[in-house]
C-alpha cells in the first residue's frame, strides 16, 4: 500500500493496533478452547509473536531510539516466522473438511489416522522452530559487516581535495593524519594516495589480492595537476582485507549453521518417526508374529514340514498372510462348508472329481474355475460332432454354405452347442418358423445378406465360448445375444436395378443375376429417406432391424421368445435392442472410449487373466465381467459385425470385395442423384487394397486392442489382423507401384501393429507352461447357476 513508515503515523498505528487485537483474540480463544494448547509450542510461539507487535506501534516501542536497528529487524522477522508454522494447522483443518461427511469431531476409528495427526503436528512444530531460528539468526550474522555502505570514504576524499586546494602543506598533512587516525579502529584503512603529490606514511600495507583494494576517487579536481585533470582524478586507496575476511567468515559460518540445522532437524524428525511410527509398528508386528507362530504350531502337521521351513524364512507380512489363509481353511471346516481347494482337487482321481462336483456340488476354492472339472458330454451323432469342431475354428466359411448348410449351422448353435438353450425359450417348430421368417428379410445385396448374418452369428458364438460366457452371462443374455446376431441386419433393403446383374462366387463376380443396391445410414439421412425421418436420423437402419425382429415375434407361431415370462421377455428385448443399436458405427468411438476406461480401471485384474491360460479367474469374473454384462454383449456383436479383417485372409478378402462392391453401388446412386459421393464409394478412385488398410488401421484396430485388453482370450485375432495388413500392403504395392516414401509410411504403421501384437502376446506368456484349455466342444453344457 506504500504507506510511509514514519513513527507516529496514525494510519500505521491503527493497522498495527488492529492486528495486535486480532492476535490477542486468537490467543485467548485458543487458550479457552483447547487445554492441550496451553502447554504447547504453538502457544509460546503465538505469545511471542503477539508481544513482538510492540515494536510496530509508535507509542509503545516503535519509536524508541534505544532499539538497535538489527534487533528491531530481527523482532519483526521473528513475528513473521512465528506465524509460518500455522500453515500446517490449516492443512490439518482442510483434511478434516474433505473427510466424508464433513467435519468430524469423533475419535478416528483407526490408529493410523491418530498417528498421522500426531506426526503432522510434530512436523509443523519443528518447521516453525526452524523458521524462527533462521529468521532470527541470519540477521545477526550481518552485525559484523553492518552497514554495508560507508559514505565516510567519499567524504574524506573530498576533504583532502579541499585541503590540497588551499596550497597549505601543513593543513593537508593534518587532514591526512586525521583521516588515518579515523580508521585506526576499523577493519579497513587507507594505505596510499594518488594525485596529491604526497606520500602517506602508515602501517597499512598494500593488499595482496586485487579484490581487497577499494579505490575512492574525488568527485571534482579543485586544482588541475598531474594525476588530477580532465582525464583522471585524484584517488584514495583503501585496504579492505580485514573487512572482506570477516564477511567471508560470516558466509562460512552461515553455511555451517544451515548444514548443522539440517542435520539436527533430520535427526530430530528421524527420532520422531521412530518414536511415533516405527516402535508402535514393531510392537504390533511382534505381537502378531507371536500369535501367528502359535497358530502355525497348532495347525502344523508332518506334511507341512517343508512349508513351515519356507515360512520361517518369510517376512512378517508373508507369515501373517499364510496364517490367515490357514485360519480361513479351519473356519470353513468348522462350519462344515462343502469346500475344497484347487490343489486338493488336483490330487483326486477323475471319478472322485465327478462325485465331488456332480453329486456333492462341492465348491472349489482358488483363483480359477476350470471348465474341464465340470465337463458334461452330450451324445451327438458323428455329423453334429464334425459340425461342432468346424464351428470352433475361425476358418469356418459361411459363404461356402448352401441354404441347408446355413440352417444346419444355425440350428446347431441354438440347440446343440454349449449355448444351445433355445428350448428354454421356444418350441422347435416356433424357432423353425422364426428362422424361415428372418431369412427372406435379408435382401440380395453383396454384403448385408443372410450369409453375413450367419457369419456374425458364428463369430458371436465364438466370442461367447472363448470368454467362458456360460460362467458370467445369464441364460436369457446368451440366447438374446445370439438372436440379435442372427437378426442384426434383417431388412437391410436394397433398390432393384435391372442393369445390375451379377452373381457372386466367393469373392468374385462370375455370372449375371439380380442384384440390389444397399444403403447406409448417412445416405438415408442425406437423401431424406422416410426411414431416417421415422427414426429422427438416429440409427434408422438399426432401429428398423429391431422393429422387424419383434414384428416376427408378434406371431405366436414364430415367436422366438414364446416360452419366456413377461419379465424374461422384457430383459431379452432390452439385450437385443441395445446390442443391435450399437452396431451403428456412429457409436463406434464412444464404445472404444468406454471399454478403454473399463480396462484402465481394472488393468491389474485383466493382466492376471491374461496370464491364466487354464480357465476363468474368479476375481476377473466378479470385478469385470458380471458387473457390466450388457456393455460386453454390445461389444461382442459390434466387434463381430466388423470382424472380417480378423479372419483368415481368404475369408477376409472375400468379404472385403463384397463390402466394397456394396459401397461402389451406393456411390453410383449418389452420382445419379447429385449427392456427395462417399470417400469409399467411388469405384473409379478407390484402391481396394489401400482402402482395406485404412479401414483396419483407423476403424477396426482401435476397437480390437482395448477389446483384447479386456478379453485376452481374443489375442489371436490381432495376430491374424496384422497378417492381413501385410497381405493388403503387398497387394497395394502390386496395384499402385507407390514411391519408397509411401511404402516406408505403410511399413511404419505395420511396425506399430506388430509391436502391439508382441505386447498383447507377452501378457499371455508368463503361464504358457500350463496345459492349454480344452475346446468348448469338449464341454458343451449349460451352466445351471447362471440363471
Amino acid at each position: 500500500m506504500d504507506i510511509p513508515d514514519d513513527p507516529g503515523l496514525p494510519l500505521l498505528d491503527f493497522i498495527m493496533v488492529l492486528s495486535t487485537i486480532v492476535f490477542c483474540f486468537e490467543l485467548v480463544v485458543n487458550l479457552c478452547a483447547s487445554p492441550a494448547y496451553r502447554c504447547s509450542f504453538f502457544c509460546l510461539m503465538d505469545f511471542f509473536g503477539t508481544l513482538s507487535m510492540a515494536f510496530e506501534i509508535s507509542f509503545l516501542l516503535g519509536s524508541s531510539d534505544a532499539i538497535h536497528a538489527v534487533l528491531l529487524r530481527s523482532a519483526r522477522a521473528a513475528k513473521l516466522g512465528a506465524r509460518a508454522g500455522r500453515i500446517f494447522k490449516l492443512v490439518m483443518c482442510y483434511s478434516l473438511l474433505i473427510k466424508e461427511g464433513g467435519l468430524d469431531s469423533e475419535k478416528p476409528r483407526f490408529e493410523a489416522k491418530v498417528l498421522a495427526q500426531r506426526l503432522t503436528t510434530s512436523i509443523a512444530t519443528r518447521v516453525a522452530m526452524l523458521t524462527i531460528f533462521l529468521v532470527m539468526l541470519l540477521p545477526l550474522l550481518e552485525l559484523p559487516v553492518f552497514p554495508r555502505a560507508d559514505q565516510s570514504m567519499d567524504l574524506w576524499a573530498r576533504n583532502l581535495e579541499e585541503a590540497y586546494a588551499t596550497s597549505n602543506e601543513t593543513k593537508f598533512s593534518i587532514e591526512v593524519s586525521t583521516m588515518s587516525s579515523f580508521y585506526l579502529s576499523s577493519d579497513y584503512a587507507p594505505y596510499a594516495l594518488e594525485g596529491f603529490n604526497y606520500t602517506l606514511l602508515t602501517s597499512v600495507q598494500q593488499p595482496a589480492r586485487s579484490q581487497n583494494r577499494v579505490i575512492i576517487e574525488v568527485s571534482e579536481c579543485l586544482v588541475l595537476r598531474d594525476g588530477c585533470d580532465n582525464s583522471s582524478k585524484a584517488k584514495v586507496l583503501f585496504n579492505f582485507t580485514g573487512a572482506h575476511q570477516i564477511a567471508a567468515l560470516m558466509e562460512i559460518a552461515l553455511v555451517i549453521v544451515i548444514v548443522a540445522i539440517m542435520i539436527g532437524m533430520t535427526q530430530d524428525l528421524g527420532s520422531v518417526l521412530t518414536m511415533m511410527m516405527v516402535r508402535p509398528l514393531e510392537k504390533m508386528f511382534s505381537g502378531l508374529m507371536t500369535s501367528a507362530q502359535s497358530l502355525m504350531d497348532i495347525c502344523a502337521s508332518v506334511d507341512d514340514e517343508e512349508e513351515d521351513n519356507e515360512e520361517t524364512r518369510a517376512t512378517e507380512l508373508e507369515t501373517i498372510e499364510k496364517t490367515l489363509e490357514k485360519l480361513s481353511r479351519i473356519a470353513a471346516q468348522a462350519l462344515n462348508k462343502n469346500v475344497i481347494s484347487k490343489e486338493e482337487m488336483a490330487t483326486k482321481s477323475e471319478y472322485e472329481k465327478a462325485v465331488l462336483v456332480e453329486m456333492l456340488q462341492t465348491e472349489v476354492t482358488g483363483e480359477t474355475m476350470t471348465p474341464a472339472l465340470l465337463e458334461i458330454r452330450r451324445s451327438m451323432g458323428k455329423e453334429k460332432q464334425d459340425l461342432e469342431l468346424r464351428l470352433q475354428s475361425w476358418d469356418f466359411d459361411t459363404l461356402s454354405l448352401d441354404p441347408a448348410g446355413m440352417e444346419s449351422m444355425t440350428t446347431h448353435i441354438f440347440f446343440d452347442s454349449e449355448f444351445g438353450i433355445a428350448k428354454m425359450f421356444c418350441e422347435d417348430s416356433a424357432f423353425k418358423a422364426f428362422y424361415d421368417a428372418v431369412k427372406p428379410n435379408y435382401q440380395d445385396v453383396p454384403y448385408h445378406c443372410f450369409a453375413h448374418a450367419c457369419d456374425v452369428l458364428h463369430t458371436v458364438f465364438r466370442f461367447c465360448g472363448l470368454s467362458f460366457g456360460r460362467f458370467w452371462m445369464r441364460e436369457v443374455e446368451q440366447y438374446s445375444l445370439l438372436i440379435a446376431a442372427l437378426c442384426h441386419d434383417m431388412g437391410h433393403f436394397g433398390k432393384p436395378d435391372a442393369q445390375l446383374t451379377f452373381r457372386w462366387c466367393g469373392s468374385e463376380v462370375c455370372q449375371r443375376g439380380n442384384m440390389r443396391r444397399s444403403r447406409t445410414n448417412p445416405f438415408l439421412v442425406e437423401s431424406g429417406h422416410p426411414l431416417a425421418i421415422t427414426y429422427n436420423d438416429k440409427s434408422p437402419l438399426e432401429n428398423m432391424h429391431c422393429a422387424k425382429l419383434f414384428e416376427i415375434c408378434n406371431d405366436p407361431t414364430a415367436n422366438a421368445f414364446g416360452k419366456a415370462s413377461k419379465d424374461i421377455y422384457k430383459e431379452a428385448r432390452k439385450v437385443v435392442v441395445a446390442a443391435i443399436l450399437h452396431t451403428d458405427n456412429a457409436n463406434h468411438f464412444a464404445m472404444i472410449k468406454d471399454i478403454s476406461q473399463a480396462f484402465e480401471a481394472q488393468e491389474l485384474c485383466c493382466g492376471k487373466q491374461a496370464g491364466e491360460t487354464g480357465g476363468l479367474l474368479k476375481e476377473y469374473r466378479d470385478k469385470i465381467l458380471e458387473p457390466h454384462r450388457l456393455p460386453w454383449l454390445e461389444l461382442f456383436l459390434h466387434l463381430a459385425d466388423v470382424s472380417n479383417p480378423l479372419k483368415p485372409f481368404n475369408l477376409s478378402h472375400a468379404w472385403a470385395m463384397r463390402v466394397l462392391e456394396e459401397f461402389f453401388l451406393q456411390g453410383d446412386e449418389e452420382k445419379q442423384q447429385g449427392l456427395p459421393v462417399g470417400m469409399l464409394n467411388d469405384r473409379e478412385k478407390v484402391n481396394k487394397a489401400d482402402s482395406q488398410h485404412g479401414f483396419i488401421t483407423f476403424l477396426v484396430s482401435p476397437l480390437v486392442v482395448p477389446a483384447i485388453n479386456l478379453f485376452p482370450q481374443f489375442t489371436d485375432l490381432h495376430v491374424q489382423m496384422v497378417v492381413n495388413l501385410e497381405k493388403w500392403r503387398d497387394q497395394w504395392i502390386l496395384d499402385v507401384k507407390p514411391s519408397e516414401e509411401a511404402i516406408a509410411k505403410k511399413e511404419e504403421s505395420l511396425a506399430k501393429s506388430r509391436e502391439m501384437t508382441e505386447r498383447l502376446l507377452a501378457r499371455r506368456r508368463p503361464r504358457e507352461r500350463m496345459a492349454p484349455p480344452a475346446r468348448s466342444s469338449q464341454w458343451p453344457f449349460r451352466d445351471k447357476d447362471t440363471e
